[in-house]
């Protein structure tokens, strides 16, 4: 009797603690939905006001001192941008970016993302010849410039001589080509689908097939994925209407024709 008198006795303690926060008319809080976050905004992005390419073998003849395969040439200085406030001039060849030497545009994007706007740095090169130090303290690249972070590294995918027509983009025909001492790549929209055709130095064919919907490009000779994929991504940006940001080497964009009405 005595060990059931002490069970009633705790359960009756158990009971009554657990019926004591209505008994104080406490409420227990609910659980509050926590707001969603906002999307961090991006960083600013430094900007130099520069359009390069890869000088062409007459040029880099002239400059003994130049490392092969290193520098840029200047093809256009931004009206109102860093590259003109520190005196860069067209036809400048710039090769070093601080204490590193500039080896493609990949390596130039960067580096511009490694600094920030407001920044000084050094650039060294040569102007007709002679030797060139200038100091540019860096802008802020504008949402138009930087909503295209993927244009410079493509170009380092696809590179060219000055003025060299290696890459078009075609609006009218929908279409992008590249062509290279390894052949020809041409990716080319119709309807949802793209058709790719590719052809070696001698013209013959390589590869001729659709790219799947997925992106897949297993399909796709392996040399030539990256290349195709460049292409087709310039593609969707001229044909969408974002054209991309002056830089070389440039892509020759033929427009559509325009009727008179």
């Amino acid at each position: 009797m005595k060990v059931l008198s002490i069970l009633a006795l705790v359960i009756g303690q158990a009971l009554s603690f657990a019926a004591e926060p209505a008994a104080t008319g406490t409420a227990v809080p609910p659980l509050a939905t926590p707001l969603p976050r906002p999307p961090a905004p991006l960083p600013p992005r430094a900007w130099l006001g520069l359009q390069v390419a890869k000088p062409n073998a007459a040029l880099t003849a002239n400059l003994p001192t130049l490392p092969p395969g290193i520098g840029f040439v200047i093809r256009s200085v931004n009206a109102g941008g860093p590259g003109q406030a520190a005196g860069l001039q067209e036809s400048d060849l710039v090769w070093k970016f601080g204490d590193q030497l500039l080896v493609n545009e990949g390596q130039l994007a960067a580096l511009l993302r490694l600094e920030k706007p407001g920044t000084e740095i050094t650039l060294a090169g040569f102007r007709d010849g002679k030797p060139l130090e200038v100091k540019v303290k860096l802008g802020e690249a504008t949402a138009q410039q930087r909503a295209f972070p993927g244009d410079l590294v493509d170009s380092a995918i696809l590179p060219g001589d000055c003025g060299s027509p290696m890459r078009v983009i075609n609006v009218a025909e929908r279409q992008a080509s590249y062509a290279t001492d390894e052949g020809r790549a041409v990716v080319r929209l119709e309807g949802p689908l793209y058709k790719v055709k590719i052809q070696g130095p001698k013209d013959e064919l390589v590869y001729e097939g659709d790219l799947p919907a997925d992106g897949n490009l297993d399909s796709v000779p392996d040399a030539w994925r990256r290349r195709v994929l460049a292409l087709r991504r310039g593609l969707d940006r001229a044909l969408d209407g974002r054209m991309m940001p002056s830089r070389q080497p440039r892509p020759r964009v033929v427009p559509p024709t325009v009727q008179n009405q």
